[in-house]
């Protein structure tokens, strides 16, 4: 089957759940690090709260090299599996290697020793974490040009990713419990999750398919041209913006989840329970989301979330949680919202491909989903750093008892930072472009333009 073909084709929900299995692989990773790292490095570490985010800090301007040089490498890979896949094959056994780096606790050492290993473990795994990422991102664009297909692809993506966020906080939750040295408990989670995670990409690597055209296809653009298209592309800059801003304030709400059970309302278990519940729900909301999707369109299902998002928020603010069940039942109101971001999200950023193909006659895939990964890991690190300052703000001490002005301080950070970055990419989606009979169109189009 030729390339066109092959893009036009409808996929089957085996390739769609095989795509999608890889991100329960990823999210192995990035949700251990997204929920627990800072805590680690606050909490189990020791390190200060500020130098906690600078470590976050300078990790997202390592991703500020990694991430599109390796979207500009990935793009001019030719291999006879393909141009992404080969990377789900061989970056697995290092990238879990480089995981338990990350939480390893290096024994009686200073703060700055402390503070530079570190730093290198976040070096090493985010140079593989990238390595694997963005052409497994990439894949979506070269398996199908079609919206729903896309859809249905970003949708068994997000039900995987909020099934690996689950299996973390369980597996987390279980060995902090049966092991009881956190130090410990750190590595043994580390060692579990690399080694379940590089068996579910080397089954994504086994059912996915590229295009048969990696060795004899069109050669890849010159950096100018790569240049000249993404400047074309208005709606790939505005979904950027747009996951830039959102990603800020989720990841707040993640970070903080823990410090506002043990802190706020004095029951660390329930913490962990939240976070289940927080991921469950994603399970729940994520095909509903999904099928909303299809029946209308990708901006309109981020506006609603946003809506939902934020009126959750708000409840935690105007009424705040004196119980943790109710502060959980708020939480899973929250991850509700959020789960429409989770669908959208990857389903927009194919469809920017192929405008930047129509509007400069250039198709870039990898250096695109290079660009949008360093900006949601940059986002991330922001986030932690801004995280880290405010923590320093109100005064929040690690392991002793918080004042009442610091327990108030810290509820305000988990609503309204989050808040403003929710609105805000809800400001910028307002003028997204993309309707799915606009794309319908404009893929039509290049396959017009590539018959002739």
């Amino acid at each position: 089957m030729d390339t066109g073909e092959m893009r036009s084709a409808r996929l089957s929900w085996t390739q769609k759940i095989g795509y999608g299995s890889g991100d329960f692989a990823f999210n192995l990773y990035w949700q251990g690090v997204s929920l627990y790292l800072f805590y680690f490095y606050t909490d189990v570490l020791g390190l200060p709260n500020a130098m906690a985010g600078i470590i976050y800090a300078m990790g997202s301007l390592w991703d500020a090299v990694t991430d599109p040089a390796m979207g500009y490498v990935a793009e001019r890979t030719r291999t006879r599996w393909g141009r992404y896949r080969p990377y789900l094959l061989f970056t697995p056994l290092p990238l879990a290697f480089s995981y338990l780096l990350i939480f390893w606790h290096p024994g009686d050492v200073s703060i700055t020793t402390m503070a530079v290993l570190a730093l290198t473990g976040q070096f090493v795994f985010r140079l593989f974490f990238t390595m694997a990422s963005t052409p497994y991102s990439s894949l979506m664009a070269r398996m199908t040009q079609d919206a729903n297909d896309r859809a249905g692809m970003a949708g068994a993506r997000m039900l995987f990713a909020y099934a690996g966020g689950f299996t973390v906080v369980v597996l987390t939750g279980a060995m902090l419990e049966a092991v009881g040295d956190e130090r410990r408990a750190f590595l043994v989670i580390g060692l579990i999750s690399g080694g379940l995670a590089s068996l579910v990409f080397w089954v994504c690597f086994y059912i996915c398919k590229e295009p048969d055209d990696a060795l004899t296809g069109a050669p890849p653009p010159s950096l100018a041209d790569s240049l000249t298209s993404l400047r074309s592309n208005m709606p790939f800059f505005i979904v950027l913006a747009s996951i830039l801003l959102m990603v800020c304030g989720t990841t707040l709400i993640g970070k903080t989840i823990l410090y506002f059970f043990e802190y706020q309302l004095g029951d660390r278990n329930a913490g962990s329970q939240a976070l289940m519940a927080f991921a469950a729900t994603g399970l729940v909301v994520i095909p509903i989301w999904t099928f909303i999707t299809v029946k209308t369109s990708k901006r309109f299902v981020w506006l609603a979330g946003s809506f939902v998002s934020a009126l959750a928020l708000l409840a935690l603010l105007v009424n705040p949680a004196r119980t943790p069940e109710m502060a959980i039942w708020n939480y899973v109101a929250i991850s509700a919202g959020t789960g429409a971001f989770a669908v959208t999200f990857w389903g927009m950023l194919p469809d920017t491909v192929e405008y930047g193909e129509w509007k400069s006659g250039i198709r870039l895939e990898a250096t695109i989903f290079g660009l949008v990964t360093f900006a949601q890991k940059g986002a991330v690190a922001l986030s932690a750093v801004l995280l880290g300052f405010l923590l320093d703000v109100i005064g929040y001490r690690a392991g002793q008892v918080q004042s009442t002005e610091t327990l108030d301080g810290l509820r305000l950070i988990i609503v309204l930072v989050p808040l403003a970055g929710i609105a805000a990419s809800a400001l910028c989606m307002v003028f997204y472009p993309l309707s799915p009979q606009r794309h319908a169109d404009i893929v039509r189009q290049l396959g017009e333009e590539n018959t002739t």
